[in-house]
């Protein structure tokens, strides 16, 4: 579905990411995991198209992701940045409409199967009550919410989604892994960046995780949140436990 293959990227002299090899399955939410500046985010624009690496390549449904047109790649991955900036004063329900841009031809209004998936965005993303609201006066959450709905109402095979839970309250961040989760079934997979490891405990079917630019562990759960992954790559020491759900308590650092 989408494959990275010994992707690197180097700029300014630094290595970002060396030698990372990730595959999407259909059906698969998968998680990125790591420290601060591991490089997460970095692979994450890579298997969007929005960075070239310096090597390898990125391979999109078979073919190479460079080879895809803009429209064509918007059509079926969508993107969803960390801390999304809203620059214009356009009201929700608006805004939201711009993820159908990549399916009209020119700047058709949307038709109604448009709206369809537009107002399900809205609905799935618990932003229907802020649809007439000026997208500049919401709160970071909010906003958050919010371009997650433009994200899903683009109806994409493959949501890039890069630490969407970061300014979410509790509640709000189990209802977006919910529909993160909901979403990657079928023919359709997700990729999600995370710092909250109980989440990507709970959620993912598999995990990778990075560090310094180069990938320390990949595979199950259980594989990847072990006692020894935990220490090497975060410097922490970790209570591991599950109770029908997982979970993952820092208690120091090392």
């Amino acid at each position: 579905m989408l494959t990275a293959e010994q992707v690197s990227v180097r700029k300014a002299g630094h290595t970002l990411l060396q030698a990372v090899d990730l595959q999407l399955e259909p059906g698969e939410l998968i998680g990125l995991i790591g420290p601060n500046g591991a490089g997460k985010s970095t692979l994450l624009r890579v298997l969007a198209g929005l960075q070239a690496p310096s090597a390898g390549r990125v391979m999109l449904q078979g073919r190479p992701l460079n080879r895809y047109r803009l429209r064509e790649r918007s059509q079926c991955l969508a993107w969803l940045e960390q801390g999304g900036v809203i620059h214009w004063p356009l009201p929700v329900e608006r805004l939201v409409a711009l993820g159908r841009q990549p399916h009209l031809p020119g700047w058709q209004k949307p038709s109604q199967p448009d709206q369809e998936a537009i107002e399900a965005a809205l609905h799935a993303t618990d932003t229907w009550d802020l649809r007439h609201r000026d997208a500049t006066s919401l709160s970071g959450g909010e906003r958050s919410r919010v371009l997650m709905a433009r994200a899903l109402a683009a109806r994409p095979d493959i949501l890039l989604a890069d630490e969407p839970v970061a300014a979410l309250d509790p509640g709000h961040q189990l209802q977006t892994m919910d529909l993160l989760r909901h979403f990657a079934q079928g023919q359709r997979g997700c990729i999600v960046v995370l710092h909250e490891l109980s989440l990507a405990a709970r959620y993912c079917d598999r995990l990778y995780l990075l560090d310094q630019g180069r990938l320390a562990a990949s595979g199950s759960v259980a594989e990847v949140l072990s006692h020894h992954n935990l220490q090497q790559v975060y410097g922490i020491e970790c209570h591991i436990g599950c109770d029908g759900i997982p979970w993952i308590i820092p208690l120091r650092c090392l």
